[in-house]
């Protein structure tokens, strides 16, 4: 015990951004894994972030999955998790020849143009089976290239019909299958996650400690000042980081 909470304490930079990154979802709504994605970053290479972020989501999503499951969508999860089997061994070749500078470029970028879509989008996209299966390969893709598989699930779904209660048990379903899906498709494909899995230990109390001081919070902090902020500070970490790698290429 005193080996790991030494560990811990090795790992104060991560553990405060995964942190953050719980407490501010649990206020606000937002993705756990794009608000940890840029901050992760800044202390793992980008290689190692993706996997990381995908043991925190899995286990997150797993729980609330669990508990919610009778009330998800699941013809809806059925069709969109075939489409994401298609869109992953794309994103595999992708994440595996794409070096981690460029990786971390893209990640961002996908960042960025999520914060863009979640502001100014107000499109309808009519959900049919087709657009369901076509969303899932594009979340396939980019699950297992950034951690990141919600943003073309939540743009589909953004003016969808269902209850509160049925989206939320949708989304906790959906990505517990793809965050587990992804990190079989690593482990098919040879890539290595012990070193991910070592450092998601250390991470893991500060994932359920955010959450549970997020919701303990909510009722005293203003989710509309909250999200501004996050967006400031996502803005500002995503484009300092593409930026200063541009940099060093020209």
């Amino acid at each position: 015990m005193e080996h790991y909470l030494s560990g811990v304490a090795a790992h104060i930079g991560p553990t405060l951004a995964v942190f953050f990154a719980a407490f501010i979802q649990s206020i606000t709504g937002f993705g756990l894994v794009i608000i940890a994605a840029p901050l992760l970053m800044f202390f793992y290479a980008p290689k190692l972030t993706v996997p990381i972020m995908l043991l925190l989501a899995c286990s997150g999503n797993a729980v609330q999955g669990f508990l919610m499951r009778k009330q998800a969508n699941l013809p809806l999860v059925r069709l969109m998790y075939l489409g994401m089997l298609a869109g992953q061994p794309i994103g595999f070749f992708f994440f595996t020849y794409i070096s981690n500078d460029a990786l971390k470029v893209f990640i961002n970028v996908v960042v960025l143009l999520t914060l863009l879509l979640m502001q100014i989008s107000h499109r309808h996209i009519p959900e049919c089976r087709r657009n369901t299966i076509i969303t899932g390969a594009l979340s396939g893709f980019t699950a297992i290239t950034t951690g990141m598989g919600g943003l073309p699930f939540l743009i589909y779904l953004a003016y969808t019909s269902m209850p509160p209660n049925v989206f939320r048990a949708t989304c906790f379903v959906y990505f517990f299958l793809g965050n587990a899906t992804s990190l079989i498709s690593y482990l098919i494909g040879g890539f290595p996650l012990t070193g991910a899995f070592n450092e998601f230990i250390y991470l893991l109390p500060a994932l359920a400690v955010g959450i549970i001081a997020g919701r303990k919070s909510m009722r005293f902090m203003p989710a509309a000042l909250f999200r501004k902020f996050v967006f400031v500070i996502l803005y500002v970490a995503s484009t300092y980081t593409i930026v200063s790698i541009l940099i060093t290429y020209f």
